[in-house]
């Protein structure tokens, strides 16, 4: 297990332990027809679960992991992550970290494990987030992804969610695409303590453009359930 990861761990360890009696420990399950990261299917198309759960301090701080099945690198994904996130004003909210992407049946000739910082500002129901890596999935080098999420909360426990990003890769020969725009709009509704959501994801990147002719890049309508614990 590298440093990093390492790190991630114990500082998970440590706020749970030394917050005992001011830290928050929750939980999360869901289920959904794909699993799309940055409009990428990670499950061939095929349904996926997936949890985890957080602790997070008074200051702000916080730490937790998560996992889901994907369809490559031995079926399994988990993240590490820890953070601190605030607020500037009753409007204005931060929040940065570090995550670790691992991988742990990773059997490729290239390691897909990787680490990334990232960082966003929200107003309001606005947010504008940045990650980076200096060592991107599969060894691809420097990558860059930008985004722009917004919610509109409508009546009845209903929302609507719009997201635009940008991922740029320094070797996109070893991860599979040039750079590329992804986009979705998600209809969700909280009924009974579950949230439901129905969304629509796509990327601009053509089929002979996405892994060497593959189909995880087009546009999929995904259902998803999912509950706080």
């Amino acid at each position: 297990m590298d440093n990093l990861k390492l790190a991630l761990l114990g500082s998970s360890l440590m706020l749970a332990s030394s917050s005992a009696f001011a830290a928050e420990v929750s939980g999360n399950v869901a289920l959904a027809s794909d699993y799309v990261y940055r409009g990428i299917s990670q499950t061939n198309e095929e349904a996926t679960i997936q949890g985890g759960f957080d602790v997070a301090g008074e200051s702000g701080l916080y730490a937790g992991v998560w996992a889901s099945n994907i369809a490559f690198d031995g079926s399994v994904e988990i993240d590490v992550y820890a953070g601190l996130s605030g607020q500037f004003s009753e409007s204005l909210e931060f929040d940065i970290g570090v995550l670790h992407y691992d991988y742990p049946n990773d059997a490729g000739p290239n390691d897909s494990s990787f680490e990334e910082i990232y960082g966003s500002l929200s107003y309001q129901d606005l947010t504008l987030g940045l990650a980076y890596s200096s060592d991107f999935f599969f060894e691809s080098g420097n990558a860059t992804y930008i985004y722009l999420d917004y919610s509109v909360p409508l009546p009845n426990n209903f929302g609507l969610d719009f997201h635009y990003a940008n991922q740029s890769i320094s070797d996109n020969a070893t991860f599979g695409t040039p750079d590329y725009a992804e986009y979705s709009l998600a209809v969700t509704w909280t009924v009974a303590e579950v949230d439901v959501s129905l969304t629509w994801y796509d990327t601009d990147l053509s089929g002979n453009e996405c892994f060497g002719d593959s189909d995880l890049c087009e546009s999929r309508i995904v259902f998803g359930l999912s509950k706080s614990l």
